[in-house]
């Protein structure tokens, strides 16, 4: 009687241990920031959020979201940096304040544009350092071949820039090297406010062929008074919240899946093991093509139908 008790007892202690004591001794401490509010941070927290819990729900993950400041950013950072495993920092903020600042553990960026541009990471494809993740951008080019398709005598444009985004100067490099390539007269407004960026538009509607909203949260939250200023001059964006909006078009990465791709290169380092310059930058390999058909129509543009049939359709 007594053996049995025994081999029951060994038996209730080893079950224990590994579905219960097990599973918190297993846990891995993560740790996920971003200062500013940002609706492409909270999508892409989504889809992190998603993702570990289908790939690894043994990390437990502390959110620290729309932080006042980039010093309340770095103040969370230092602290983790003693008490977690990891961190992802999100917004284009947070990766330029990486290029001057380290870490102590592995970390993980991503809502952001180029790494390379904001000074986090050099080599995208085999990381230095401690950091690695994911980013929305997308080749200029790419955009371009869109655009110039959908309004094939584009001979100028103006691009719409907010002024002091870590951003801009990811857009206004590869804008006017997009338009050198093709032999597009580019021209440039940096704003900060609502009437500088109508009084932009007022100034070069009618003489540029279009004009882009940049992929900065200032220039995106007043596309309908730029689309309203624009009047005939299309206005095409480097982002679809801006098309929702009323612009044409926006060639973007899908948020929530760039999302999911952060939290399994997360796994690929804490939990599987890899070193982080094994763990390449991700990139959206198949991002959508948004199109506002009512500007379209108010236009008169008739968009190719090669293109119409892969476009998500924004009406």
């Amino acid at each position: 009687m007594k053996s049995g008790i025994s081999v029951f007892f060994i038996m209730f202690i080893t079950l224990a241990m590994l579905f219960g004591y097990g599973s918190q001794a297993a846990a891995v401490e993560v740790g996920l920031a971003w200062s500013g509010k940002s609706g492409m941070a909270d999508r892409v927290a989504a889809g992190f959020e998603k993702g570990i819990k289908e790939l690894a729900p043994q990390i437990k993950v502390e959110y620290q979201k729309d932080l006042a400041s980039i010093d309340d950013l770095a103040q969370t950072a230092a602290a983790w940096g003693k008490t977690k495993k990891g961190m992802v920092l999100i917004r284009s903020n947070a990766a330029e304040w990486l290029g001057s600042n380290k870490t102590a553990v592995p970390t993980f960026i991503g809502g952001c544009n180029h790494p390379g541009t904001l000074g986090a990471i050099s080599n995208l494809n085999a990381p230095e350092g401690n950091i690695t993740g994911v980013t929305y951008y997308l080749p200029h080019e790419t955009q371009f071949e869109i655009f110039t398709a959908i309004l094939p005598d584009m001979k100028s444009v103006l691009l719409l820039l907010g002024q002091g985004n870590p951003s801009t100067m990811v857009d206004q490099e590869g804008t006017k090297t997009a338009c050198a390539k093709r032999g597009i007269s580019y021209n440039e407004k940096f704003c900060t406010t609502v009437d500088e960026m109508v009084s932009a538009v007022n100034e070069y509607k009618g003489k540029v062929s279009a004009i882009i909203i940049g992929n900065q949260a200032l220039i995106m939250d007043n596309t309908i008074p730029i689309v309203a200023a624009a009047g005939k001059t299309p206005v095409v964006s480097y982002s679809n919240d801006a098309v929702k909006k009323g612009a044409l078009c926006g060639f973007v990465a899908d948020d929530e899946k760039l999302g999911y791709m952060l939290a399994e290169s997360v796994v690929d380092v804490l939990i599987k093991g890899k070193a982080v310059k094994d763990v390449p930058v991700k990139v959206d390999p198949d991002p959508i093509f948004f199109l506002n058909s009512k500007t379209a129509q108010n236009l008169g543009i008739e968009v190719p139908y090669d293109i119409l049939s892969t476009a998500k359709i924004i009406e």
